[in-house]
């Protein structure tokens, strides 16, 4: 996964891409705008979400870990 230019991957962020239950592959991020400081987070490419709190994104990537298989992980979320 490449990150946007304007994620700020010096911050509190991630992406992971996981296998579902049902067998899907899907996948998450949640990363900082360089721009506005705007906490912007999403599933498989929707519209994202802004200023989720990053107790909530940490409970989703630790979830995710916990009830999937993670395929591919990055960032400062672990």
């Amino acid at each position: 996964m490449t990150t946007h230019t304007l994620h700020d991957t010096s911050k509190k962020g991630g992406f992971i891409r996981f296998i579902h239950s049902d067998g899907s592959t899907h996948e998450f991020y949640s990363w900082l705008n360089l721009l506005n400081g705007e906490r912007l987070s999403s599933f498989d490419g929707n519209p994202p979400t802004v200023n989720d709190s990053i107790s909530w994104v940490k409970s989703v990537f630790r979830d995710i870990r916990k009830k999937c298989q993670v395929i591919e992980q990055a960032g400062k979320l672990k």
